[in-house]
């Protein structure tokens, strides 16, 4: 049987960035750090775009990023084509490269799942109600997106409010009933 715990956002702790650029709202954190320089095992974290600027390097770190608001964001992350990125688009790259965020200035905002590659795994998706996901790692998160959610895991039914987040230990399948939902899991 999953263990569920909800994470409301306002109890998301609010964190400067690595280069100091900006600031996120960690939402969940393993801090143990890696003999490899990552910071943390793994890390689930939001943070607002302001507009165009370098992303902090974490050495030994790979992320996920989901956009979740903003217009014209491009992604430049070192030896690799620019990558365009519209509303609930995934991108995965490695952590320890230079990345650049593009955009107009202004407001926007995404997710990100960031975790150690010699010690840990990482996956996201992203669903609309009606969806449902095998989970095929010991934890999960799911986080409403844009509004309200209504997500059951093995049974058990959790009513998320926007941008809220929902921790899930061992839990096997989930299914969206209502909004929509990113779904990050760590192994």
């Amino acid at each position: 049987m999953a263990d569920l715990t909800p994470l409301p956002r306002p109890g998301f702790r609010e964190m400067p960035w690595a280069n100091g650029l900006g600031t996120t709202r960690e939402i969940a954190l393993d801090p143990d750090a890696g003999a490899g320089g990552a910071p943390f095992r793994w890390r689930l974290s939001m943070a607002d775009l302001a507009g165009p600027g370098p992303f902090s390097e974490l050495a030994g770190v790979d992320r996920i990023l989901v956009l979740l608001a903003g217009e014209a964001v491009v992604l430049h992350v070192a030896g690799r084509a620019p990558a365009p990125l519209g509303r609930h688009d995934a991108i995965a790259f490695p952590g320890d490269v230079p990345t650049r965020l593009e955009m107009p200035p202004g407001a926007g905002r995404d997710l990100n799942l960031m975790w150690d590659r010699a010690r840990a795994t990482g996956r996201v998706d992203v669903l609309a109600a009606g969806a449902g996901l095998v989970l095929g790692a010991p934890l999960a998160f799911a986080v409403a997106l844009g509004g309200p959610a209504r997500v059951e895991v093995d049974g058990a039914t959790a009513e998320l409010g926007p941008e809220d987040a929902l921790r899930i230990d061992a839990g096997q399948e989930l299914a969206v009933r209502a909004g929509d939902v990113y779904v990050a899991q760590v192994g």
